[in-house]
């Protein structure tokens, strides 16, 4: 993070029901830590061999100073976390999912979040290789992040690789409604516009917008307030 640059505000929800039973259930060896708090409803499906790690505590909160947020808690929106067989999704210490996010993770695949960062409602991020979204991001409402293609392209014959990693680095702003295909790396400090469609690397302290996304505004970074 660059010098000077707000973090997240601290947000610390007071434990109810709901993260007693789910802190229990997921995390029984530290269930009294409640490492996982929820206001809403979460789904969690595992397969076999499959890990759901928390390092600290994950927030799965809608937050009221967050508009987009409260209102998919209203609409009674739940979080759905899929593991296939041999998957992983490690999440950081403070950080917040949203109502109507959706981690979908293939078997072998992994998904890894860093701490203090935030995945707005109906986030989506799909991973049949792996995604890595470091500390400090704001993943705003409606992204979508995919390692993959789901589909074979074949040119000229020749089948191309469906999957690729995506690399997200610490404090990056990614605006709502975009979309971060496979293979991409974004730098630190860096910012996605709305509704844009990152297909190629993104450098450090860049904006991008557009479909596809090109830069706008090098050194430049942003603050979380």
């Amino acid at each position: 993070m660059s010098e000077g640059a707000a973090r997240m505000p601290v947000i610390d929800p007071v434990p109810g029901i709901r993260s007693l039973l789910s802190s229990l259930r997921w995390f029984p060896g530290r269930f009294w830590r409640f490492p996982l708090l929820r206001n809403y409803p979460l789904k969690v499906h595992r397969g076999r061999g499959s890990v759901f790690e928390v390092d600290g505590r994950a927030l799965f909160v809608a937050l009221p100073h967050l508009v987009e947020s409260y209102s998919a808690k209203l609409a009674g929106d739940r979080a759905v976390i899929m593991l296939q067989d041999g998957a992983a999704l490690r999440i950081g210490d403070r950080t917040v999912v949203g109502p109507g996010a959706r981690f979908n993770i293939g078997g072998g695949a992994s998904v890894t979040v860093g701490s203090r960062t935030l995945i707005n409602e109906n986030c989506s991020i799909y991973s049949r290789a792996s995604v890595s979204i470091g500390d400090d991001c704001a993943i705003s409402w409606g992204v979508r992040i995919m390692d993959t293609d789901f589909h074979v392209l074949v040119r000229d014959g020749e089948r191309l690789p469906m999957e690729a990693p995506v690399r997200i680095g610490d404090h990056v702003w990614i605006g709502s409604n975009a979309t971060v295909l496979k293979g991409v790396r974004i730098g630190d400090d860096a910012v996605v516009g709305a509704g844009a469609v990152v297909t190629r690397d993104v450098p450090p302290r860049t904006v991008v917008a557009g479909n596809p996304a090109r830069p706008i505004h090098d050194r430049t970074g942003w603050h979380w307030m």
